[in-house]
Formats: C-alpha cells, structure tokens, sequence
C-alpha cells in the first residue's frame, strides 16, 4: 500500500473551534466507548486518502478489507481480520466519519470531515478558516507501529498534544480541562499522559506560579512537549512539506483551468498566415497560372 506517508488531520478531530459552545469532538467519544480500532483506521484512511481517491478516479478496485487488515497488524499487537476492519467501518460510518459506496467489485470507502459533519476535502484550502486548519503525525507513527504500542488513552492525548502543539512547542494543560475539553475522563487524562512518557515520547516541565489561595502560596502548572519522532521542530518541518504540497496542486488545479498561451498564439499565427479575400487569385490570373 502506498500514499502520502504522513497523515494529515484537521484540528476539528480533536475539538471543535472557538466558536463553538459544544467544544469537544469526535476523538473524546471514541475513548470513551474504548473503539481503538476504530480510530486505528480513520487514521490510516486519512493518510492514504489520496490513494482511495486515485483509485476510484481511474476506475480501478477499491482496497480491500484484507489489505486494510495486514496494513494494521503488527507482529507484537492485536491482530487484524477484514471482519475486524468491517466492525470498525460501521462504527465510524455511525459516527458519520466515513461513507461507503457498493460497486461490483468491492466497496469504496472515504472519510468525511474530522468532526463527522460534512463531506471530505484536501484541509487548509480555505485561508483563516479555523474548520480548516490542520495538525500532521510524522510517518514513524507507522513505520515503528507507534499507532499500536500505544494504548487508546496515550493514541488520544498524542493526537490531543499534537493539535494543540502545531503552532508552539509545548501546552499548559491540567488534567480536569482536558476532560472537559476533548470529552474525556480525567482517568483517560491521565492514563494517557502515563503511557507517552512511559514510552519516552512526552516531556513535562513544571511551572511555579503564584496562588494566594495556596497553602504553600504557589500552584504548580505543567508544560506538555511532544518528543522525537513527533517534537514540534520535526511535525513543524512536515506540516511545511502538507502546505508546499496544496499550494503545488492549487497551482496545477489552476493552470488546467486556464488557456494555453502555446495553443492562444498559435492561434493567432495561423490566423496571420491565411490569405486575406482580397488576395485570392482572380478568374483571369488563375488562368494565366494554367497557360
């Protein structure tokens, strides 16, 4: 299987903007409901989304349920069949994150929107939209099988600290926000938060600030920084390449729309080169060329 290898997902994932009064997303249910496989695969559609899309433009078979399974399997982790893979399709079509279509030889599966609201569409295309605005995971999160060493709890808060950390390198959290946040429990919270540092993959710095409710007259916040494979410097790098890579194809996309200069001038010259009325040959010249 091929594709981007990177996955590129809209912050809507993980919570809804601003503007919202509701601000948790889809993510929070998820843990919630403990569907690991389900958010397991709505990644991996996301980062091979381009490829489901090629496929179908040319007509060819859709990737099969098998080919999903043995994407996913690891030689240390749960084991994938393609019942497996159909079980947590339903579930994310209930949750309006993907759309199933039936053909002849297979069916074509594509995601929605990140917030199971709306179809799919390329993220960032539309400048200071904040429905648009994306963070990326770093490939390592396949290649070295992070999306299952990890437990449902440390894949929510990887993608939690991933969001928030797209534009800086670290992020105040408590753990009684970020329930209410992301929708979760604050055993959740923590359960996750445990497993990326247990794994080696989180940073904490501890801020004293002043509290004069305290009894110790201070309160201790915590800073949350990603670590290598996923530091910010590293996802900052690859979430450069996403923009270059929608800017490259807005650019394409807009010459195809446009005239060819080639084929406008050529025009033009062929419409040089024919005779004008006025110099066509009369009957008595014509017969003169014949004598």
């Amino acid at each position: 299987m091929t594709g981007r290898r990177y996955t590129v997902a809209r912050h809507v994932l993980v919570q809804q903007p601003n503007s919202e009064i509701h601000r948790p997303s889809v993510l929070g249910p998820i843990v919630t409901d403990r569907k690991r496989r389900s958010l397991q695969l709505y990644l991996l559609l996301l980062t091979v989304q381009s490829l489901v899309q090629a496929r179908d433009d040319k007509g060819e078979p859709p990737l099969r349920a098998g080919v999903l399974a043995r994407a996913l399997c690891t030689e240390k982790g749960r084991k994938w069949t393609p019942t497996h893979v159909s079980a947590a399709w339903n579930d994310l079509e209930d949750r309006g994150l993907v759309e199933r279509r039936r053909l002849p030889h297979g069916v074509v599966v594509k995601p929605r929107r990140e917030d199971g609201k709306a179809d799919y569409s390329k993220p960032g295309q539309k400048k200071g939209d904040r429905w648009e605005t994306y963070f990326v995971i770093p490939p390592e999160f396949w290649t070295e099988e992070w999306f299952e060493r990890l437990s449902l709890p440390g894949l929510a808060m990887l993608l939690i600290i991933a969001s928030e950390t797209s534009n800086k390198a670290e992020v105040w959290l408590t753990n009684q926000g970020a329930a209410g946040w992301y929708g979760m429990s604050e055993r959740s919270v923590q359960a996750g938060i445990a497993d990326l540092k247990n794994h080696g993959l989180l940073d904490i710095r501890v801020e004293w600030v002043k509290a004069s409710l305290s009894a110790i007259g201070a309160t201790d916040r915590h800073w949350y920084s990603l670590l290598s494979p996923f530091s910010y410097d590293e996802r900052r790098a690859l979430q450069k390449q996403a923009k270059a890579e929608l800017e490259a194809r807005q650019l394409a996309a807009s010459a195809d729309n446009k005239p060819s200069r080639l084929s406008t001038s050529r025009k033009k010259s062929l419409k040089r080169s024919k005779p004008a009325p006025d110099s066509q040959p009369n009957p008595t010249q014509e017969k003169a060329l014949r004598e």
